[in-house]
Order: C-alpha cells, then sequence, then structure tokens
C-alpha cells in the first residue's frame, strides 16, 4: 500500500508540473499577447498626439498669420489717425458755410476716388 502511495503521489505530482507548466505557458501566451495590444495602443496614442500637435502648428501659423495681417492695418490706419486733428483744425478755420460745403465735397469725391482705385472694397 507504501508502494501504491508513492506512485500516486508521483504521478501527482507529475500530473502537477505538467498543469503548472502549461499554466504557465499560457500565462506567458497571455501576458505577451497583452504586451502586443498594449504597444499598439501606445503607437496609436502617439500617432493621435503628433497629429494633434502638427494640427495645433497649423493654427498657431495661421494665427500668427491674422495676426501680422491686423497690426498691418492698424499700421496703415496710424496715419489717416494722426491727420485727424490737422482735418479738424482746418475745419475751424472755415469762416462760412460755403467753404465747409466746398471741403466736404472735395473730402467725398477723393474719398470715392481712393475707394475706385483700390478695386472698390470695403475690406481695409
Amino acid at each position: 500500500m507504501r508502494e501504491e502511495n508513492r506512485e500516486q503521489i508521483s504521478s501527482l505530482r507529475e500530473e502537477n508540473r505538467e498543469q503548472i507548466s502549461s499554466l504557465r505557458e499560457d500565462t506567458r501566451e497571455q501576458i505577451d499577447t497583452l504586451k502586443e495590444d498594449n504597444r499598439q495602443q501606445l503607437e496609436t496614442l502617439r500617432e493621435e498626439n503628433n497629429q494633434q500637435f502638427v494640427n495645433l502648428h497649423k493654427e498657431i501659423t495661421e494665427v500668427k498669420i491674422i495676426t501680422a495681417k491686423i497690426e498691418g492695418t492698424i499700421q496703415s490706419q496710424a496715419v489717416l489717425t494722426q491727420k485727424i486733428p490737422d482735418l479738424i483744425e482746418k475745419v475751424g478755420e472755415l469762416k462760412n458755410w460755403k467753404q465747409i460745403a466746398i471741403v466736404a465735397i472735395t473730402a467725398f469725391t477723393s474719398a470715392t476716388i481712393t475707394w475706385f482705385i483700390r478695386g472698390g472694397n470695403l475690406k481695409p
């Protein structure tokens, strides 16, 4: 009976070893599968982040271009703004309404001619 018990124990040990070995293999395969899935997800996230950075860079570039255009427009209109006090002074110097009407008509005519020369756009 002892001998049978030893054989059974030995047999059970061998079965346990085989099961453990099989479980180790299965576990390794699962770990490898999870690693590969994680690598793929990480690569996908990297690509998405890179694309978002590229899009942000494009948007920043567009904003810089628009800002430069606005600054150019402001600078070109600054000259006109500086002339306003001179025009007010000249209007103040006018002595009668005939002179005011002549200046207003002249200003309107010159503005219209300038508008046509610039292409007739309402954009600055």
